[in-house]
């Protein structure tokens, strides 16, 4: 039963990782224009202007030095900031927003430091990238604990205020429904009499 368990797990986790990548984020094309198919047409990439598109999108055309990704990243205040204003709210039913797939952005934030961390030659930026990559990986597992125990919790509540879920990002919505889910088919199937 729990290798059933193991593979609903992956297959899960692998349509959070597709949907986050499909997620759309704001870009500055930087490069010459050029033609990109979006959705089920073409699109005219011109040199300065600003564009709506998929994640995996834009980090191919940041990585090739065309464009510049807009999208605000997760930094190590900001997520102490959150964990702080978590911890104290423990036991109430109240989140902070977090915006769309906020811990695949931390994930790949992490990622984005560990390639500045293996080009790095200067003492003092390695010191800083890993000390902030141990603050990042740090405070994102605490946030994380102290969210999903409140997640937990939220299962015995029959109605939840909309923007409770509102507040949660999208793995964590993902998250609550597919345990809900479960939960629903036990109670309807195992524990009613």
């Amino acid at each position: 039963m729990s290798g059933l368990v193991e593979l609903l797990s992956e297959v899960i986790s692998g349509f959070v990782s597709r949907d986050s990548e499909e997620e759309y984020v704001r870009v500055a094309y930087t490069a010459p224009s050029t033609l990109v198919f979006l959705e089920d047409d073409y699109v005219e990439l011109v040199r300065g202007a600003e564009y709506n598109v998929p994640r995996w999108i834009a980090q191919l055309l940041a990585e090739k030095g065309c464009a510049k990704i807009l999208e605000e990243g997760v930094d190590a205040v900001d997520l102490g900031r959150l964990m702080f204003n978590e911890s104290r709210s423990r036991g109430q039913i109240k989140f902070e927003k977090l915006k769309g797939y906020f811990y695949s952005k931390v994930k790949s934030t992490i990622q984005h430091l560990l390639k500045q961390y293996k080009s790095a030659t200067n003492i003092d930026e390695i010191k800083r990238i890993s000390d902030t990559l141990s603050t990042l990986s740090s405070n994102t597992k605490n946030l994380y604990k102290i969210r999903l125990s409140k997640i937990l919790s939220l299962l015995s509540v029959q109605e939840l205020p909309p923007e409770v879920l509102g507040n949660l990002s999208e793995e964590e919505k993902l998250l609550y429904t597919t345990i809900r889910s479960v939960l629903e088919v036990f109670n309807e199937r195992v524990f009613e009499v």
